[in-house]
């Protein structure tokens, strides 16, 4: 499963995830590597996670030509980090975190200090959080609806 090559995108199950996967495929694109999408629940979603949402998101992913692979576990980061370094991610794509914040992105931050991180804010713009030494930059992005 190891591609050394891999855009990762992680996703909620919200349906707006949506904007981050179109994001991640733009990056794919531009930095010529395969799209993954993660989406991790907690454990106790498995009872009641929205199927339809879900399964507009694995479309989405689909349409991307992307797999997307769920995980239910309380500790989505640590599960994030360990699939980044299963399929050999060379970039992630997340949402932006709102309050509360919980950390998700700044976990993933500490643990692979190397990758980059783009972040997707509501409106579309990205936010780039780099290994030192790199450029930072911010970008807007024309996300079609």
């Amino acid at each position: 499963m190891k591609n050394r090559n891999t855009t990762l995108v992680c996703v909620t199950g919200q349906r707006d995830c949506d904007r981050l996967i179109r994001a991640g495929k733009k990056i794919a694109e531009e930095s010529s590597t395969s799209l993954q999408v993660l989406c991790v629940q907690p454990t106790s979603a498995g009872f009641e996670t929205s199927c339809e949402e879900l399964e507009y998101l694995r479309q989405t992913a689909r349409d991307a030509q992307a797999e997307m692979t769920v995980f239910f576990n309380d500790e989505a980061a640590l599960i994030a980090v360990g699939f980044v370094k299963q399929i050999g991610a060379v970039h992630i794509v997340t949402g932006m975190a709102e309050a509360p914040v919980n950390g998700f992105v700044e976990m993933i931050h500490k643990l692979l200090p190397k990758i980059p991180i783009s972040m997707v804010a509501k409106e579309g713009t990205i936010y780039n959080i780099c290994p030192s030494g790199k450029k930072q930059q911010t970008v807007k992005l024309a996300v079609q609806n």
